[in-house]
């Protein structure tokens, strides 16, 4: 269940970074660092979420299984995002073109 919960994250954390890296990045570098911020906040989104929901509900996660989950995505989720909001900067209508 954990898992699930955790590709969920990271496919938020690649849709978040693409669509926010598309609207706001001024450059390359700004989008890399709003994408790594967006990564980083659907980490703890997801820490908090199974967190409350371990404690709405009692025994439906594993707290070992929460924390290492959540272990990788503070440091996978902030690079997807950043690679997200990469892919969106170079989609975006203000890319400078050669």
């Amino acid at each position: 269940m954990e898992m699930i919960g955790s590709i969920i994250t990271a496919v938020v954390s690649i849709a978040l970074g693409f669509y926010v890296g598309r609207l706001w990045a001024p450059t390359t570098s700004w989008s890399l660092l709003i994408g790594l911020v967006c990564g980083g906040i659907c980490a703890v989104g997801y820490f908090g979420l199974t967190v409350l929901i371990g404690q709405l509900a009692p025994g439906t996660f594993d707290p070992k299984k929460i924390g290492y989950w959540f272990f990788l995505l503070v440091f996978c989720a902030p690079v997807i995002g950043a690679v997200g909001a990469f892919l969106g900067y170079r989609r975006s209508p203000d890319f400078p073109t050669d």
